[in-house]
């Protein structure tokens, strides 16, 4: 019989994903779904842990089934907001960008077609990575700086790590310098859209801007979720959606 507990889970999956980093130049479309992926898995069994260290039965998607072994758990989005309610957690914006990141390219990569240039791939995993060594660090007391994966391949991961701080923080610099207008990115969630060149600055991700034919602000398509021909803003999508369902009732 095999057991892995949460973090056990958590550290197969990250060594894992270790194993399918290497140069940018060497990596390929199968490495980046694999590494995506197990990150992607990571960042959701540390919430689970967290939460489970806060009272077992948050683990639970419905908690009145605890402690059943065949009740579904929570996932991550969920795992999430319950760490911001019930475990009264903060998150930097910069940690919500990434959780959001890899929870959405994993989504893609499961359930249908993606496409990543291998900058953006390099950001992603940064950026993810650099949110899973701090929340180890900080909310579960993981020492996994330390850790030594087979291979020696542990230089790898701090590699895209300091990259995508590098990076960012040189974007950051760039943007306030010479006062360039951005949005959110709708791949890696910084604020680092560069309106008039119609592409991020940290992870490259290309695509034309439109302006909301409500607000006038400008935005995304990607960014949006609901109707194509509603040529709305994110924001002002929800509030069409909000004041549809009061309609509604």
């Amino acid at each position: 019989m095999h057991n892995f507990n949460l973090v056990e889970n958590a550290k197969d999956s990250l060594s894992h994903a270790i194993e399918h980093l290497g140069p940018v130049s060497r990596n390929t479309t199968g490495d980046w779904k694999r590494v995506i992926v197990d990150l992607a898995h990571v960042v959701e069994l540390l919430f689970k842990e967290k939460l489970r260290r806060i009272h077992p039965a948050f683990v639970f998607n419905d908690i009145d089934k605890f402690p059943s072994n065949n009740a579904f758990t929570v996932g991550a989005e969920k795992a999430f907001k319950r760490l911001e309610k019930i475990g009264d957690l903060s998150f930097s914006e910069a940690d919500k960008n990434a959780v959001k990141a890899a929870r959405e390219k994993r989504n893609e990569i499961e359930h249908f077609e993606f496409s990543l240039e291998n900058h953006e791939a390099k950001v992603l995993v940064g950026q993810v990575l650099s949110f899973i060594l701090r929340f180890a660090e900080e909310q579960l007391e993981l020492e996994w700086n330390a850790l030594c994966f087979k291979g020696g391949k542990w230089w790898v991961l701090y590699e895209y790590k300091e990259f995508y701080e590098s990076i960012k923080s040189t974007v950051q610099v760039k943007i306030d310098s010479n006062e360039i207008p951005t949005i959110e990115c709708s791949s890696c969630h910084n604020d680092s859209f560069d309106i008039d060149k119609e592409e991020c600055l940290v992870c490259g991700h290309k695509e034309g801007v439109l302006d909301c034919k409500w607000c006038q602000a400008p935005y995304v398509f990607s960014a949006c979720e609901y109707d194509e021909e509603a040529e709305l803003c994110p924001g002002c999508e929800y509030k069409e959606g909000q004041a549809s369902t009061h309609e509604k009732y």
